[in-house]
């Protein structure tokens, strides 16, 4: 049996390929790319899994199906993680609002079609956070079950009508759907791709630290953090799960600490004074957003799987992670 990830060579994908090799799966890569991220080919010869690399592009309704009749040719589908998606800021938006909608929307009704004609399982949709938009501020985590999605840029719409979407014809077509809503991911493999505007908050000041910069934040930057290889992990745990009791589920951390915390545990490591908490926001050389989006409640995925990294645990792990990387991958990185 055989799973297929779309968008392999992105951050997500990058990560989800790697867990999945590991535990000895065989894996149908499709990416646009021609070729994996520097490190990722070496990494993954290493592991017992294997992977099938193809390159084609979601808007393209032959090549996936073509995709689709190569793993189903591996022993059938156990299962599809729908992770290729355009996530754009706002310059992007305005200049390729129907390129985002022709990927990140028209791609999931195509990918979920041909899941469904070579009799995969499960679909696996990573929406994202993003799609609660202006109701993303309770004064409470928010929840899968009251909390009304209302997105307010071109992706999260995207996001929440794919979500919507592949849901119900999932219903309608026997195909078992799972929305996994994942929140501010940050950790291995993430980079810029040409398809990913917005970077996390410790990727960027990792990056700057690690190059002799300092970072100054005008506040701490609160939020639910979730480590790359959590995401990973709880995204298989979903796939694999034999049943399920909901339809969506949201992915994060459980556990809140700031942006500000991550540089004052990195710059001890360092045993460098290279970073600052300004009040001035014109000192930062880090922007936050205007607002602090409300933490994820993850009682649901608690069911499925249990996060193993807070920031003590993701520091060391990440610090080792881009030691082990080659100098090509710092070039880029």
């Amino acid at each position: 049996m055989s799973t297929v990830v779309t968008g392999a060579c992105g951050f997500v994908g990058c990560n989800l390929v790697e867990h999945m090799l590991e535990r000895g799966r065989t894996v149908v890569a499709v990416d646009r790319a021609e070729t994996w991220p520097a490190d990722a080919v070496e990494r993954f010869d290493d592991l017992p899994g294997t992977v099938l690399f193809v390159a084609a592009d979601v808007r393209d309704e032959a090549a996936v199906d073509a995709a689709f009749a190569l793993a189903a040719a591996e022993g059938g589908i156990d299962g599809v993680v729908h992770a290729a998606a355009i996530t754009p800021g706002p310059e992007r938006e305005v200049r390729d609002a129907d390129l985002i909608a022709q990927v990140n929307y028209l791609g999931t009704l195509r990918v979920l079609a041909a899941a469904q004609r070579h009799g995969a399982r499960r679909l696996l949709y990573p929406s994202s956070a993003s799609v609660y938009g202006d109701a993303a501020f309770p004064d409470r985590p928010l929840d899968e079950a009251i909390d009304a999605p209302l997105p307010n840029a071109v992706y999260g719409i995207a996001k929440y009508a794919a979500e919507r979407s592949a849901l119900r014809l999932g219903g309608l077509w026997g195909i078992d759907v799972v929305s996994a809503r994942v929140g501010a991911v940050f950790g291995p493999w993430e980079r810029d791709t040409g398809l990913r505007d917005t970077f996390s908050g410790p990727m960027l000041a990792t990056r700057a630290m690690l190059r002799g910069e300092r970072v100054v934040l005008a506040r701490e930057g609160p939020r639910d953090w979730v480590y790359a290889a959590d995401v990973a992990g709880a995204l298989v745990a979903l796939l694999d799960a034999p049943e399920l009791a909901f339809t969506v589920y949201h992915v994060s951390a459980g556990r809140r600490w700031t942006l500000a915390d991550w540089c004052r545990a990195l710059a001890g490591r360092l045993g460098a004074e290279r970073f600052e908490l300004a009040p001035d926001a014109a000192d930062a050389t880090l922007a936050l957003g205007e607002r602090d989006r409300s933490p994820l409640r993850i009682d649901r995925l608690l069911g499925v799987y249990e996060p193993r990294y807070g920031l003590s645990e993701a520091l060391p792990h990440y610090l080792a992670w881009l030691e082990a990387r080659s100098s090509a991958w710092h070039e880029a990185w």
